[in-house]
């Protein structure tokens, strides 16, 4: 601590017809103090210290600081600041979910003096936010009014940020609703049309959801297409005659003979169309152990890896006949292709 004393000139007397200046030395004292950070003095508040992989290290020191120097990984960094700070963050590269290690080398007060600090950090980092989503990917028969859930591993910081991190192609308006902090909601305002691909993107890395901790997804984004719920569904029916009826809203709006596999081929369950082709080269082997090789199977529509629903020629329709595909007649196959969308539930029973 310095100490500076001012002493006083004061003009205490006049005469007549000449001027009389009388020095008088005041013993009055004004006293400045300069406070200056010692090693002793300057400390890092232990509490501040913050590891966050987006950001980099925090600290803080009882007293400004002008300037401070630190090793990271093998590599020497320096930060100056235009006005002495007593809060920082350190840019370094975190890796989540890994031990660091942080050397404070020296730190310039804001008075100028160099302070050797030599303080070593160590922290272990969180590991990655994670995110479960409902619907999946490529789910079918997802509900047209919600809720769509993302479920994170971690409890989100800025739970508000949701409505932009998220986006849907096409569009679609609703609102986000969290339980808790880690689980959110998505509620669309209406009822989304039926056996629409949605794509439900949500951002990823620094810029999307992070964790109280500072985690984020590793991902730049994660994509997940889904269908909503159909309001038609096929069933088949293996009986005498087998039958295929096409209904919407619970009502049938097209029913046709059809075949399915000899021997039990076409498995019984249920199913959904997975695609839509105006033809396919079919080859396969048959129950038999015979193989074919169809070309031009026009209007399939696959509905179980190498199972689809698709128009073939038959003398006669209404009983098993195919290596285990629904063959319909080639013009009612057409109509049906045309009524449906990707993402119809099929039915299979006896």
């Amino acid at each position: 601590m310095k100490r500076w004393h001012q002493w006083g000139l004061a003009v205490v007397g006049l005469g007549v017809g000449t001027l009389v200046l009388t020095l008088n030395w005041s013993p009055r004292l004004t006293e400045v103090t300069v406070q200056q950070a010692s090693a002793e003095s300057l400390q890092l508040v232990p509490k501040s210290v913050e590891w966050f992989a987006d950001k980099g290290v925090h600290l803080a020191f009882n007293e400004p600081v002008q300037s401070i120097s630190w090793q990271y990984d093998g590599t020497k960094y320096h930060a100056n600041f235009p006005n002495p700070e007593t809060s920082m963050w350190l840019p370094v590269p975190l890796k989540q979910g890994s031990a660091a290690s942080l050397n404070v080398q020296t730190v310039v007060t804001s008075t100028g003096t160099t302070l050797d600090m030599n303080k070593e950090l160590q922290a272990t980092l969180p590991t990655p936010l994670t995110v479960t989503t409902s619907p999946g990917p490529w789910q079918m028969n997802v509900t047209r009014s919600g809720p769509w859930t993302l479920r994170f591993s971690a409890p989100v910081r800025d739970r508000e940020a949701i409505d932009h991190e998220v986006q849907f192609q096409p569009a679609v308006s609703g609102t986000w609703q969290w339980i808790g902090r880690t689980i959110a909601e998505f509620f669309p305002s209406q009822r989304v049309r039926p056996t629409v691909l949605e794509r439900m993107t949500l951002l990823g890395g620094p810029e999307g959801p992070q964790g109280v901790a500072g985690q984020f997804l590793t991902q730049k984004s994660i994509v997940r297409p889904f269908y909503t719920a159909s309001n038609q569904k096929i069933v088949v029916r293996e009986g005498d005659p087998e039958t295929l009826t096409l209904y919407r809203d619970g009502k049938p709006i097209l029913v046709s003979k059809c075949n399915t596999g000899v021997d039990h081929a076409t498995p019984l369950g249920h199913f959904y169309v997975r695609n839509k082709f105006l033809w396919v080269n079919m080859i396969g082997t048959n129950p038999n152990g015979t193989h074919y090789n169809v070309p031009h199977v026009p209007w399939v529509m696959p509905i179980d890896g190498n199972i689809a629903i698709h128009g073939y020629p038959r003398a006669a329709y209404g009983f098993p006949q195919s290596a285990g595909c629904v063959e319909l007649p080639i013009p009612v196959a057409k109509k049906l292709w045309h009524m449906i969308h990707v993402g119809t539930p099929v039915t299979i029973k006896v």
